[in-house]
């Protein structure tokens, strides 16, 4: 009997002492590594889980799909302008320039007279140091037809009565720097002698 009540009172104690181990352990206040059990463990698997979403680094946007650069000048544009910086460092180069928006700066009328060519522009605007308008350049290909009836023709006519003088190169052929001195050079000359006509038509 006496051993009976020994076994009951050892068992007992071995339980209380599994019982506080395991309460401490899981307890917040306890030190150690074991205390992550406070934590939630939704809370640690969403801090550490990728991203579902591969987002694009430049847009943002969940739609990784790369689209052509959207650029003001094409190759060809581009190394024109660049010889045109060249020749004349001087001068002012701006591209992409639409004819209507060069006949705003002759007035309301001439705007209205040249309200047709809406949507026209030219590749380059050159201007001297106090931009004033010196040539208009275009990049073009040949349209097959010799007639005064041709977009480049009737754009040629438009720009030459505003006093603009208009050089044409093929994206083909473009010329080096010391060609384009020369050609703005004699272009200077053709815009002083259209103004000179404008001014008699005044």
């Amino acid at each position: 009997m006496d051993l009976l009540i020994i076994a009951i009172l050892l068992a007992t104690a071995i339980l209380a002492v599994v019982l506080l181990r395991g309460r401490n352990r899981y307890s917040p206040e306890a030190g150690g590594s074991d205390s992550v059990i406070a934590v939630p463990s939704r809370v640690r698997l969403r801090k550490n889980q990728p991203s579902i979403i591969d987002l694009d680094p430049q847009t943002r946007f969940s739609d990784t799909m790369r689209h052509k650069q959207y650029r003001l000048l094409n190759d060809a544009e581009q190394i024109l302008y660049c010889r045109l910086c060249e020749a004349m460092p001087n001068m002012q180069v701006f591209a992409q320039v639409g004819v209507a928006q060069l006949a705003q700066l002759r007035g309301r009328q001439e705007a209205k007279r040249l309200s047709r060519m809406a949507g026209r522009g030219v590749d380059f605007i050159v201007c001297d140091g106090e931009f004033a308008i010196v040539a208009a350049i275009e990049l073009a290909w040949p349209t097959g037809s010799e007639s005064g009836n041709s977009p480049e023709e009737e754009k040629r006519h438009a720009l030459q009565s505003l006093g603009i003088p208009l050089i044409v190169y093929r994206p083909n052929q473009l010329p080096d720097a010391e060609s384009l001195s020369r050609e703005i050079a004699s272009a200077i000359v053709r815009r002083n002698r259209l103004e000179a006509e404008r001014n008699k038509k005044a």
